[in-house]
């Protein structure tokens, strides 16, 4: 059984990657209208694996640093790399964004996200009511 440090960890991980997948998608619709922009999507599958294995970029390379006046790269790098989205329908401009399809992955992470908050709070009220149980 997983204990209870083990549980939020996996529960806050998933939260996190659902809050940049949201960015990322927010991003696809506010380009919108920007000419050669790419639509952008996070592959959660991949990136809640690499989030668990404590890689934060997906297996990249780290960045160079080849004069000592650069500054270091920090780790705070998310775990899901970055890909562009499979182009739906061709557009005069170049744009790939298809309005459609991002509300629909947006309202379907906005829900997935709404569930690992239930479960984290079901999980705080499951404790609370088990301590309340020992003080009786």
């Amino acid at each position: 059984m997983a204990s209870i440090a083990q549980s939020f960890s996996v529960l806050s991980k998933a939260l996190d990657m659902r809050t940049q997948r949201h960015q990322v998608l927010a991003s696809n619709i506010a380009n919108a209208d920007t000419p050669n922009y790419k639509a952008r999507d996070i592959d959660f599958k991949s990136a809640m694996q690499n989030a668990l294995a404590g890689r934060t970029d997906g297996g990249s390379l780290p960045m160079a640093v080849t004069a000592r006046s650069h500054l270091a790269g920090s780790d705070a790098g998310a775990p899901g790399a970055l890909q562009y989205r499979t182009e739906t329908q061709s557009a005069v401009d170049g744009n790939t964004v298809d309005m459609d399809v991002e509300r629909a992955q947006i309202t379907d992470n906005a829900l997935q996200y709404q569930i690992l908050t239930q479960l984290i709070s079901n999980k705080f009220q499951g404790l609370r009511s088990a301590m309340a149980s020992t003080q009786s």
